[in-house]
């Protein structure tokens, strides 16, 4: 039986990849488990104590002997009757060598030389010394009795053995075997190593054992009666077939288990198994006993690689069985590291002497155990169904393997009962862990049921995605043509069937050679396509656009690559997109290019102009008598006049120029291809035109004249701003020359003394900055939520000046020299600082202050002082910065918004509110109105005043508003003229009102009391 126990750890091994069942059902409780459960475990326990009862008995005589030894500790061992199994460790004696001595230099050694082994089986561990023993056999009988000596370590590759009896000097037998030799070199056939003697009555056999072992070294050694021994030998190796029989069987069943189900842990399972009953084969002895295998080579290489092997099996099957990776990586570590070192031992296995390389395994293999003991103490603890059945099977491997090992390190002395207690554990874990992979199978198969019914569900979904989905999705072969595709996607290009779109993409592709060639190098590059768009003709010829998404795929049949993806409808975002885009560059009143577009086209021509000598021209154009209709018939009148008058200009501008309104009634031309004469002639052709355009409004009819400032480019024209400010002031210098005429801008002579006008009304505003002749105005705004009107007061502050005649001048008629001479900044600081000293007087008026609107012009704003100016103005007079919001207009805010937007956001931060002015002339701040920090947005007049007839200025207003709610800004609407068109923005949801119909403007002194 001792040999079976020699080889335990390798039985530890096998069984720690036995698969874990974590079932997360109830299935635990069913009763059949239950029963086959209880079954399992009486059989096991009765097994366990037939094997115990048996070792005790053999062991009974023995222990006795033993106990006298260890006190009597005689010279030899005295026999006269039966000798069944006796132990003999406690009568043996030892000599540890470093040299090879031969047996007459051992018979010469001292008595004092030979140390008394202590223990029933003597055990040197791992050693490079010769170990010699001396056992003394006494026979008290008066007969000759034939006995057999059994040395059960099969692993020992050299023996030495040497008879002599006391009543002869010579040795009598020589016998040399050993792993390392035939097996033919052996005495007795046995897997061990078997010796007989033959001893005379009343004598004493004296028998030297001279061992060597690139391992451990144990000699666990056991007297017999021939017949005796041969029927126990019997038993034993009966019992080390049946266990090698069983983890074969155990092997092929899951391989059997791995082809039917295709799951890999049964598959690591299996090579496990049959590499540990290879081990346990080979190591036992038995390979070369009924196998003739040659030991030399297979007890140390080959039984290393099948240990490696074993253990890198055994290290991934926690891992796909448990889901380590995801669940416990710490532990799926351990595991990766283990199994490396399987590998490792594999390797080691040709390279370093048996002696290293079975220590290293013997560390690695624990480590492993240790790690899954572990683990199932944790499972237990977090109590997973059946996490016990795993956590009992682990540490009875344990508790065998920790046996083994502390009795190869002899720590634990080797015994009977303790090789019992390994093999006990060992057979117990192994059908608790069968019973778990019986439970696995079960599990494996309801799951599989479940994933299958999951799966015919989810295809059921998807399906029904696929076919009611309102995108169009497709698939595609790498070639372009259609497989698949849902109803939606046929109906986005408006064909009635899969069949009709194939017959059509026969005769000519989809898409277009330059669509097709752009979309295959992205997918060649990034494997997919997001966001591609594409104009595409419909079946009835129409045109929709659409918007790719695809990417590169496989079939899970044959590998075979595809293209899937899906289309979206994008035709009337694309038409809003253009509307945005012409809205981004025209005026929406009268459909010619706005400011913005203009500026793009002057600073082309003054590039063509520098770098190729193109010659252009810059036509500034002001209408005469505008103001008079406008104000005597109304906006509506004015507007009507300026879409019918454009109408007329646009057909006389040349192709290739660009003709935009400015603002109000000023337009401006960029004449190209042509010099100054030309421009002249031009000119003068569109001021008769406009001389004789005649206006009719109710009955009444107007005549026009315009006033027109013409500059040719030349060297010297290389800023935006500077070419447009000498048209500006030619426009201006017509003026003065009468209205209704043409000036030319003459770069040589100069114009100051031609501007007197200009000068004169400059030198009137810096009077008034001297002499504080401006007047403080203000316009009421009113909230449309009558429960916001009633928490204060709410104006825009304005501006007047006083000429030197004492007349009120609209800012109108001094505002655009200020801003030509760079003279708004100056203003801005004088309303800043009077009108925080005019509330500083009143603070009853503070109280009652709910906000107040200042406006800032552009000047101002690029000015970095600013921020730091306006600041310490509002905190010098104790003005809260809540009850402040500044206007900046929309031009100043996105074409100088590098310089703006830091000031502006210093302002936020200190507490000011921020307002955007006249919002919507110029629709390309929509993508710059997220960017900027304001609280409120004023929509521009021109869009309020025809809402109530004007279908497109109502979407506009909405649209707007819309825009600003979604990103938390309260709205103004300028130009509220009357109770309709206040009513209408009540309804669209537009918080606060402003114009004539609310209020017209009035000095702000009129919101105070007179003092008395």
């Amino acid at each position: 039986m001792n040999q079976l126990l020699n080889h335990n750890l390798c039985t530890v091994t096998v069984l720690s990849n036995t698969p874990l069942v974590l079932s997360q059902s109830n299935s635990h409780k069913n009763l059949f488990t239950s029963r086959i459960t209880l079954f399992l475990l009486v059989s096991l326990a009765c097994l366990l104590m037939a094997v115990s009862t048996k070792a005790l008995s053999e062991t009974r005589f023995a222990s006795t002997i033993s106990e006298n030894t260890v006190k009597h500790v005689p010279d030899h061992f005295d026999f006269s009757g039966q000798s069944y199994g006796q132990i003999l460790g406690s009568y043996i004696k030892y000599y540890r060598s470093r040299d090879n001595l031969n047996i007459d230099q051992i018979l010469q050694l001292p008595k004092d030389q030979w140390i008394e082994n202590q223990t029933d089986v003597p055990n040197f561990t791992i050693t490079s010394d010769y170990i010699w023993l001396k056992l003394s056999l006494h026979n008290l009988s008066n007969y000759d009795v034939e006995k057999i000596v059994h040395l059960d370590y099969a692993l020992l590759d050299y023996i030495e053995v040497y008879y002599k009896f006391t009543h002869h000097q010579d040795i009598t037998h020589r016998f040399i075997t050993g792993s390392f030799y035939p097996y033919s070199t052996r005495p007795l056939e046995d897997a061990s190593f078997a010796f007989p003697a033959t001893i005379e009555a009343q004598q004493t056999l004296t028998i030297f054992f001279k061992l060597s072992n690139d391992g451990f070294i144990q000699a666990p050694i056991t007297i017999w009666d021939k017949a005796d021994f041969y029927q126990a030998r019997f038993i034993e190796l009966s019992l080390i077939f049946s266990f090698i029989a069983m983890i074969v069987i155990l092997g092929l069943y899951n391989i059997f288990l791995y082809f039917s189900v295709s799951e890999k842990p049964y598959l690591l399972f299996a090579i496990m198994s049959l590499c540990i009953a290879g081990y346990v084969l080979i190591s036992s002895g038995l390979s070369i006993q009924f196998f003739g295998l040659d030991l030399k080579s297979w007890n140390e290489r080959w039984m290393t690689v099948l240990l490696g092997a074993a253990i890198a099996s055994a290290s991934l099957l926690p891992n796909y069985t448990l889901g380590l990776k995801h669940n416990f990586q710490i532990y799926y570590r351990i595991c990766r590291i283990t199994h490396l070192g399987g590998w490792a031992v594999i390797a080691l296995a040709f390279l370093l002497p048996h002696s290293i390389r079975i220590s290293i395994t013997f560390m690695i293999a624990l480590v492993l155990i240790l790690t899954v003991v572990t683990l199932s103490a944790h499972l237990w603890y977090r109590r997973v169904i059946g996490a016990k059945l795993f956590s009992i099977a682990w540490n009875l491997f344990f508790v065998g393997c920790l046996f083994v090992i502390l009795n190869r390190l002899n720590i634990l002395p080797r015994s009977p009962l303790t090789e019992y207690i390994v093999l006990a554990s060992s057979l117990i874990s192994l059908l608790l862990l069968s019973l778990s992979l019986a439970s696995k199978i079960n599990t494996a198969k309801k799951d599989q049921s479940r994933a299958q019914s999951t799966s015919l569900k989810l295809m059921q979904k998807f399906y029904n995605l696929f076919h009611n989905s309102l995108e169009g999705i497709f698939t595609a072969s790498i070639e372009g043509e259609i497989l698949e595709a849902n109803p939606a996607f046929l109906n986005m290009l408006g064909f009635s069937s899969l069949h009709t779109l194939k017959e059509r993409q026969k005769k000519r592709p989809l898409l277009s050679q330059q669509d097709v060639k752009e979309i295959g190098r992205e997918l060649r590059e990034q494997g997919k396509v997001e966001g591609y768009e594409v104009e595409f003709q419909r079946d009835d010829q129409s045109i929709i656009w659409l918007s790719l998404n695809i990417r590169r795929d496989k079939f899970d049949s044959d590998g075979e690559i595809v293209i899937s993806g899906a289309i979206l409808d994008i035709s009337n975002h694309k038409e809003s997109q253009k509307q945005l885009q012409f809205l981004a560059e025209h005026d929406p009143l009268t459909g010619l290019y706005n400011r913005r577009k203009f500026m793009q086209a002057l600073s082309d021509s003054i590039n063509n102009h520098l770098q190729y000598g193109a010659p252009a021209c810059v036509i500034y154009l002001d209408l005469d008598q505008f103001k008079v209709i406008n104000d005597t018939c109304g906006h509506t009148a004015g507007d009507r006049l300026l879409q019918d008058i454009t109408a007329m200009m646009s057909g006389k501008v040349p192709l290739g120029s660009c003709l935009a309104r400015l603002g109000g009634d000023e337009f401006a031309i960029v004449l190209t291809n042509s010099d100054q004469s030309q421009a002249y002639e031009f000119s003068e052709k569109m001021r008769q035109a406009i001389n004789e355009f005649k206006f009719v409004w109710h009955e009444q009819i107007f005549s026009l004249g315009a006033s027109i400032g013409i500059v040719e480019l030349n060297d010297d024209c290389r800023n935006i701003e500077y070419v447009l400010s000498l048209a500006d002031t030619a426009c201006f210098a017509a003026k003065d020359q009468g209205r209704n005429c043409i000036h030319i801008y003459d770069h040589n002579k100069g114009e100051a003394k031609a501007l007197k006008s200009e000068m004169h009304r400059l030198a009137e505003i810096n009077q008034a900055l001297e002499h504080n002749n401006f007047v403080l105005y203000q316009q009421t705004i009113v909230a449309t939520d009558p429960e916001e009107q009633q928490k204060g007061l709410h104006y825009e502050v304005l501006l007047r000046m006083i000429n030197r005649a004492g007349e009120i001048m609209a800012p109108g008629l001094f505002m655009p020299a200020a801003e030509r001479y760079n003279l708004m900044p100056a203003i801005d600081r004088w309303v800043l600082v009077n009108y925080c000293g005019w509330l500083e007087q009143h603070p009853d008026h503070i109280n009652q202050l709910k906000r107040a609107s200042i406006n800032l012009s552009g000047a101002l704003l690029n000015d970095t002082s600013s921020a730091t100016f306006i600041i310490s103005t509002f905190r010098q007079h104790n003005i809260p910065a809540k009850k402040i919001c500044f206007e900046i207009t929309e031009s100043t805010a996105i074409v100088n918004m590098d310089r703006t937007l830091p000031l502006l956001k210093r302002l936020k931060d200190e507490g000011f509110n921020l307002a955007l002015d006249d919002f919507g002339t110029g629709f390309a701040s929509y993508g710059y109105l997220k960017n900027l920090p304001f609280n409120t947005l004023k929509i521009d007049g021109s869009f309020i005043k025809d809402i109530v007839s004007n279908e497109t200025d109502f979407t506009i207003v909405k649209s707007i508003n819309d825009v600003a709610k979604a990103l938390e800004m309260t709205t103004v609407a300028e130009y509220v003229e009357n109770r309709r068109i206040h009513q209408i923005i009540e309804e669209l949801g537009i918080d606060y009102a402003q114009g004539y119909g609310i209020a017209k403007p009035t000095p702000l002194s009129d919101l105070v009391a007179p003092t008395k």
